[in-house]
């Protein structure tokens, strides 16, 4: 299951991704199922941007019958809406009892990249040389939503993944109808190829459907296992302000830091808490 969990936060970027077709406030909400069952819950949210730096969280956890192993993930990337490109990322993981804290930073004059982890009490770090343009697969699929998807439209992009690094391959398939708890809505199909290893990776490629529009907000996910597939589906989506955004970006620097990093508090959240619908008029 903590496979599963990575595995949404990879996919689960589409769902925010760039000043075109996303703002500050905008969340997506999925429900995670697995051999048919209610699996889990996940929940995609734009933070307040810090300069040309917007965080996109993304927070899951186990619920239904695979609640009964608690497992809980909390991701934020921090997206540079300038040069398309990740500045860096913090993962807080509770798995089953074991807690840990991955957190990666890029250097891009340098061509460089530092990884650290904290685990049961332990630090460790790597440095180690990055090509221009390398992405994380979450910012992969951040800079992915922002292409028109036309099908028959193939991209290669460079991605590093902790300290491993290789190429992921998306093709958009086509055009289909697709119905979930959240409505039914006209999509594009795109089949990504990210090759992973371990026993709990994905075997075989990771099917996408997003709303064919601008927006390419996440409808549907499909992830193939050894043993059945693991399913997420859209159950509601929540537009941010591209206005107040717009105002921002035009007097942010490209230089801005990173927020600085935050101290461990413990594992995330047992519950996830959607921000309220905007009342209607």
């Amino acid at each position: 299951m903590a496979r599963i969990a990575a595995v949404l936060a990879m996919i689960a970027a589409f769902g925010s991704a760039g000043a075109a077709t996303f703002a500050p406030g905008e969340e997506t909400l999925l429900e995670v199922r697995y051999l048919g069952f209610v699996a889990g819950e996940a929940r995609i949210a734009v933070g307040r941007p810090e300069g040309v730096i917007w965080p996109v969280f993304f927070e899951a956890r186990t619920r239904g019958v695979a609640g009964l192993v608690d497992l809980r993930e909390h991701l934020v990337s921090y997206w540079d809406t300038r040069s398309r490109l990740p500045r860096g990322s913090e993962l807080r993981a509770f798995e089953a009892g074991d807690a840990h804290v991955d957190r990666a930073r890029f250097d891009r004059g340098r061509g460089e990249a530092t990884f650290v982890r904290e685990r049961k009490g332990r630090r460790s770090e790597k440095r180690f040389p990055i090509p221009a343009g390398v992405q994380e697969l979450t910012s992969a699929f951040l800079w992915l939503r922002l292409q028109p998807l036309a099908p028959g439209d193939r991209h290669a992009l460079p991605i590093i993944s902790g300290s491993r690094q290789f190429t992921l391959v998306a093709q958009v398939r086509g055009r289909e109808e697709v119905s979930t708890p959240g409505g039914k809505f006209r999509c594009v199909r795109v089949d990504v190829t990210a090759p992973m290893s371990g026993p709990g990776a994905p075997r075989g490629d990771i099917s996408l459907w997003l709303t064919d529009d601008p927006a390419h907000v996440i409808v549907r996910a499909a992830i193939p296992f050894s043993i059945g597939e693991v399913v997420a589906l859209l159950t509601r989506y929540l537009p941010g302000d591209a206005g107040a955004a717009e105002l921002r970006l035009r007097g942010a620097e490209t230089s801005a830091p990173l927020p600085a990093a935050a101290p461990v508090a413990g594992p995330p959240p047992a519950t996830l808490t959607p921000r309220a619908a905007a009342p209607g008029p």
